[in-house]
This record gives C-alpha cells, structure tokens and sequence, in this order.
C-alpha cells in the first residue's frame, strides 16, 4: 500500500461536493477527540477546495503533525490528486458561508454565495455574496488582483494578503478587509478597515459591522468616516475677510504633505505634490516662498535617487535577459514591478524589457517543466525496475525457504521414532541461534567498534542466523544481509586521502540510517531547513559557504557524512510530488551537485542520474520548481 506524503490539513464534510469544511487537528491527543467528536461523519478532498473528490481518512502523526490522507484504491495505490494548497488556510473560502450566512439573515439579507473558478481566478480565490440584487465581493487570494472599475463588482472586500496600490486606496477613502484565524478544528472570521497613510485597523467582530441596504460592508471605522463627512457637509464654510491671509494657510499644509510624503517614500505622491507646489510658487514670499521652495528641493530629492534606482533596475533587468541570465531575471523581474506600482507609469522603453523578461521566463519555466518531466520519467523507470528486481528476489528466497521446508520434513519422515525429541531440540537451538542474532546486532548498532571486530562479530553472526534459519523474521535476516555487505564493502586505507589528488571526489562514508541523526545535529537541521526556506521564497541558490556565513553558530563544521545526513533530514518531509530544498544548494554549487546531491537523492529513493549533465539538468529543473512552490508560501 502507498503512503500518502501530502499532509492534506483541510477537508470538506459528507460528500465531495460538499462547502461545509473541518480543519484536522496536528496533535496526536486532539486529534483522538476530534475523531470522537466525527464518529461517524465521512472527510472528502473537496472539489471546492481544488481537490481530487476522493475519500481521506484522518491519520495520526508521530514524527510529524497529524493530517488528512488520501484512502487508496482496492490495489493499494493512491489517488492522483493535484493539489497545492494544504495548509488550514486553504478552506477559509468556504468558512466564508458558515461565518456570515446567519448574521445576514439577522439583517433581513437573503445571502447566496458562489464559488467563482475559472481560468484566472482558481476556485477558492473569489467568494460572491449576492444580497437582494447587490453583490460583496471577497478576494481570498493575493495573486488575483481585484477588478475596482468592474461594474459588477459591487463592494470589493480584500483578504489580508491582497493589495491595493495608492491611487485607489486615496480614491476609495477605504478598503475593507477580511482574514480568518483559528479556534480549535473552525475558523473564525475578523475583520478591518484599511485607511491610506495609515494601515488597517483589524480584529473587528461581525457583530460589531452591518451590511447596508446598498450592499456595502460598514465596520465602526467606515461609519466614523461617513458621520465626519456628514458634519463637513453640514457645516458652513467661512468666508475669508480678505484674499492675503489664504495663502499661508494652504502653503502649510502643503508643506507638510509633501515632507509626509517623502518621508514615507510615496514616490507617485511626492511627485504629484511636487508639481502642484511648483505652480503656487510664483504666488509666494516671503517665510511661506522659502518653506515650499525647501519642501520641492526635499521632494526632488527623492524622485532623484528613485529615478536613479529605476534606471539601474531596468539597465540591470535588460543586461540580465540579453545574456539569458535566467535566476537573476527572476530575481530582478519582481523587484522592478514592485517598484513601478508605486511610481509612475512605464515607458515604451521599459515596457519592452519587461515584456522581454516575461517572455524569457516564460520559456525557461516550459523548458524546465520538460526538464522536470524526463527526469520523473527516469524516475519512474528506475522505481519500477527496483520493485520488479525486488519482487523477484523475493520470489527466489521464499521458494528456496519452501524447497528447505520440503527437504525436512521428508527427513523427519524417514526418522519417525526420533522426531519428537528432533523437533524440540532443534526448536530450542533455533530459538538460541535466535537470540544470539539479537544479541549481536544489537552490539553492532551501539558500540563503536573497529573493523577488525566488526568482522569477527559479523562472522559469528552468519553463523547464528543460519543456525537460527527460518525462526528468523525477514526484518532480523533483512539486517543481518545488511551487516555482511557493510563489512563486505571496500574499506580506503589510511592515508589514501592524502595520496589522492585535489581534483579527485572525496569518499563518502557509509550513510547512517536517518533515525540515528545525532542528537546535536538535530537543531542544524532545523536551522539548514529555514535558511533553504527563506532562500526558496527569495527566488535565488545558494551554496555550502554561503550557509555557514549565514547561520554562523547554528551550522557547525560537519564531515562529508554529516552533511548528507542533515539533508537528508532536511528533505524527509518534502511530499513525493514536489522537489527538495537541497536542490538549491546543488544548483548554486555544481561541486556539491556530483560531491553530495545524488547521495541525497539515493538516500530517500529517489533517482540520481550518473552522467553529470543529466545530473545538471535534474538540479536546475527541481531548483525552478522550487522557486515556483515556494512563491506565496
């Protein structure tokens, strides 16, 4: 039977179809209660969630967290099942309906909701709440930007993650926002108002918000705005005695707009200002001319330097795309959008380069997918031989264990009056043979041992199994076939290293089993594991030295063993179906691709191709995989 890796936290209840979700508790002791609580109820992969529609069933973990996993079909294989999100955030789309469903009511609303999915807006990214022909929009993922002048949109609620540029926010007056946070297996929704130049002001109940007749959602910061604009339209306006005083008064405040401003570094603000103050200069004298002319200097300055990173940007943008650079394209590539969103618009120059580096993209991500699908091809063959190569051993040793079968019972049929004292002495000595097999694995395993006595130990140990014969569990004899190989394989005498030549690969040693990871390592794993992270999110490589510069303490010298154990450890988790964080390091080093990478690979079974290149193509395919993965992780 397969094992199913996914650690699939969300699910839906009763049916594929259905949008009522759980979340599976990562506590071995919750989880016990929360099957308790279920007994009875069936967990789905739901189709509203991107899933399979498959039946999962709730598994408890011991070295990881506790999870939903797929049920396998009759012949024991799982189901294929594409998707990417798993964490509990993965369902907040349908607590949308379980949160605000009886509240509307309350408020006399009729609410039907939609899931909307198509092609640029995947299911779960758009919940749609039509309210007696006004509709709320919520936006639930950050890489589907909402649509401000759609006429349909109605009131546009923003997930936390979603953005908003500048010129709407100032527009707009407000942007209201939503995000979910766990109690127990539910989540429970919040929300806030975000107002421009200053943040959002979250951890608003529904209880303390409304929803009005024209659809809009009102929390208490949207009803102070309103009540403050209603007292400044009911309020009369003074006339000024004469025209002199108004201009220092205006001068001010627009002095200390455009000193906000820059201070904030809102470039399309600045420059806005900026203008807007160079037209009230011939209108000025005097202390206000002298403040607003120190205010524009203060605001050319920082266009400058801007301009002057801009233009850097995309010199370096359009360098990196001619060579077909293709990590510093991506890296470069959301820097400079970043950049341009709070500016002003691009020029045809610009618009250029950056169409010319999302068409390199674009191409090096198709030619890594076929990277990436010959090398799960190579896999995929490599595996199946392994199971056809195993199957048929296993077919030869349980035939010659049948023929030994046969061979003594025709031998005790031959001695009929001896064979019930045969039998138990040969049970009692087999059962002896037994324990010493034990006995002396177990040794092996603790004592640190030299190779002289490993191989008088494992000699008495040949001789005890074989004495112990089919009393012997197949894991005992799986172990003893172990220990003779170990001592069996070629041992490099002392001094070879030195006589070797630099340019030669140095000799891994023997890679210990995962479960015997040295305890003062395991935090090294943890500390390797985040960095691998944090460079993944970043889009870039990264190399052995530059680990150790990095986490300085946190990754103390390791021998050429250690270091494929803690990679080792450091992939463990990483689901079947996507690429290990290791690749990072062996595509930003190709010394440690051929040195370390294929130990890594071997070790958690996968496919590790001999020729280098082939070895090269592998690495960048995984490392733009990873890239893709780790994006809005």
């Amino acid at each position: 039977m397969g094992v199913d890796n996914r650690q699939i936290q969300t699910a839906v209840l009763a049916d594929p179809e259905s949008d009522d979700p759980v979340v599976c508790p990562t506590d071995a002791d919750e989880l016990d209660e929360f099957r308790e609580e279920f007994a009875g109820t069936t967990f789905w992969c739901g189709i509203l969630l991107g899933g399979c529609g498959g039946q999962l069933l709730t598994r408890r973990g011991n070295v990881r967290v506790s999870h939903f996993a797929h049920f396998p079909d009759p012949d024991g294989l799982l189901p294929e099942c594409g998707r990417r999100s798993r964490g509990i955030a993965s369902a907040d789309h349908l607590y949308v309906r379980a949160a605000t469903q009886t509240w509307l009511r309350r408020q006399g609303h009729t609410p039907r909701y939609r899931y909307i999915d198509r092609d640029d807006a995947p299911v779960g990214s758009l919940v749609e709440i039509e309210l007696d022909g006004h509709t709320l929009l919520l936006h639930m993922d950050p890489a589907t930007p909402p649509d401000w002048d759609a006429a349909q949109a109605g009131d546009i609620v923003l997930g936390p993650g979603v953005q908003v540029n500048h010129h709407t926010l100032v527009r707009r007056g407000y942007v209201n926002r939503v995000k979910f946070v766990s109690e127990g297996n539910q989540r429970v929704m919040m929300l806030g108002t975000e107002l421009p130049h200053v943040g959002t002001d979250w951890d608003f109940e529904l209880t303390d918000c409304t929803v009005d007749r024209h659809g809009r959602l009102i929390t208490p910061v949207v009803t102070r705005i309103e009540a403050a604009r209603a007292a400044a339209e009911r309020a009369p306006v003074p006339r000024p005695r004469s025209e002199k005083p108004e201009a220092p008064v205006q001068i001010g405040t627009l002095t200390r707009l455009i000193n906000t401003a820059v201070q904030k570094k809102e470039t399309t603000t600045v420059r806005e200002l900026r203008d807007t103050a160079q037209l009230q200069v011939p209108r000025c004298e005097g202390q206000a001319l002298e403040h607003l002319q120190r205010a524009i200097d203060h605001a050319n300055g920082l266009l400058d330097q801007q301009d002057r990173v801009r233009r850097r940007l995309f010199a370096q943008l359009s360098e990196a795309t001619r060579h077909g650079h293709i990590f510093k394209v991506t890296t470069l590539t959301p820097q400079v959008r970043g950049f341009i969103q709070s500016d002003t618009a691009t020029t045809p120059q610009e618009a250029g380069i950056l169409q010319a580096a999302d068409t390199l993209l674009r191409e090096a991500r198709q030619q890594a997918a076929q990277k990436r699908q010959a090398a799960d091809e190579r896999r995929a063959a490599a595996a199946r031989e392994r199971e056809e190569r195993r199957a048929l051993e296993w077919g030869e040793r349980r035939e010659a264990e049948a023929e030994e079968r046969r061979r003594r019972r025709a031998d005790q049929a031959q001695e009929p009056q001896a064979q019930p004292v045969t039998q138990a002495q040969e049970r009692k000595a087999r059962n002896r043979a037994r324990g010493l097999v034990q006995s002396i694995t177990g040794r092996l395993r603790r004592e640190e041992l030299s190779a002289q006595q490993q191989k008088q130990l494992v000699e008495e140990l040949v001789l005890a199994a074989k004495e112990a014969g089919d009393h012997l569990s197949e894991a005992e004899q799986h172990k003893v076939n172990g220990w003779v190989e170990r001592v069996a394989a070629p041992v490099e005498e002392p001094g070879t290293a030195q006589k070797t030549s630099p340019a030669a690969q140095p000799q891994l040693d023997a890679i210990t089993e995962p479960a015997k990871l040295p305890d003062r390592l395991v935090p090294t794993v943890a500390a390797v594991r985040g960095a691998l992270k944090k460079a993944a999110r970043e889009r870039t490589t990264t190399s052995w030295n530059r680990l150790e510069q990095q986490l300085g303490s946190a990754l103390p010298f390791l021998t050429s063993n250690e270091r494929v154990q803690v990679l080792v450890q450091v992939d463990r988790p990483t689901a079947d179906d996507e690429p290990l964080l290791s690749s990072l390091l062996a595509a930003g080093d190709p010394h440690f691709a051929y040195q370390y990478y294929r130990h890594v690979l071997t070790t958690l079974g996968l496919d590790a191709p001999s020729d280098d290149e082939d070895l090269r193509d592998v690495v960048e395919a995984d490392a733009e995989q990873v890239f893709s993965d780790w994006r809005f992780r």
